[in-house]
């Protein structure tokens, strides 16, 4: 194995390395807020709404991640068309970072729902008492309840959607594993193993610094649980997607 090599890899793998935490950061970042919209739908089961929601997941979570990217990168502009939606120049990233809101937005909503529903009636009703109005609840008394719950989960996702970012190049982004394609190609498959190698750190590296991060935020959630008095139980507060 050339180590020599694989240290003279990086400073190319540093180009594309940006584009890689911009579809994640995004993805995640908008996935988040699809997720709080369809778990919300789902909590407060609005009609047609929740069941709507409800194949939506399933269907998210039962086909391929690869498909659901071939789907969007060449059957949305096809099916669009049909409505009067020309979206046919539609670039490779624009492509994945939606697939991957969509992709994930039905994961998150999964981790948020039970966390919501983890937290005591009589917490809603203390607050309702106390005349907080939905947004005073939900900040003060729900959010912080939640947190700590979710936050396990929520990295677990975050952590999928890392690795998941790496498929993207099988639409054409150049990102990360579509420089290590590109490098693959370039040397004929005789550097294979050094190139992939270095593609495995990489993303090794980037999974290992989300993860202190999410863990970090547990630590400073957990606190919020001592002061209020919930107790979290070990099945939620190990809940993984």
């Amino acid at each position: 194995m050339d180590i020599q090599y694989m240290i003279g890899l990086f400073p190319r793998f540093l180009s594309v390395i940006p584009i890689t935490l911009l579809i994640v950061v995004l993805s995640a970042i908008f996935g988040l807020l699809l997720s709080i919209l369809v778990a919300a739908i789902r909590i407060r089961k609005i009609p047609v709404l929740s069941q709507l929601m409800g194949a939506y997941i399933s269907f998210t979570r039962s086909t391929p991640i690869l498909l659901q990217l071939f789907l969007f990168f060449f059957g949305l502009p096809v099916l669009l068309q049909l409505v009067g939606f020309d979206i046919t120049n539609i670039d490779a990233i624009t492509a994945a970072v939606a697939c991957l809101i969509v992709f994930n937005g039905a994961y998150m909503s999964e981790v948020l729902r039970p966390a919501y529903l983890a937290i005591e009636k009589g917490q809603h009703e203390a607050a309702e008492s106390l005349g907080y109005t939905p947004f005073q609840k939900m900040k003060t008394v729900v959010i912080p309840q939640m947190a700590p719950i979710a936050l396990p989960g929520l990295g677990n996702a975050i952590i999928h959607l890392i690795h998941d970012s790496s498929l993207v190049f099988a639409i054409g982004v150049v990102d990360i594993m579509g420089m290590a394609t590109i490098m693959s190609g370039d040397t004929f498959g005789m550097k294979q193993v050094e190139v992939f190698l270095t593609v495995a750190l990489i993303y090794w590296g980037i999974s290992m610094i989300s993860e202190q991060i999410i863990r970090l935020l547990e630590r400073r959630k957990k606190k919020v649980l001592k002061k209020t008095g919930y107790k979290l139980k070990e099945e939620e507060a190990g809940y993984s997607v």
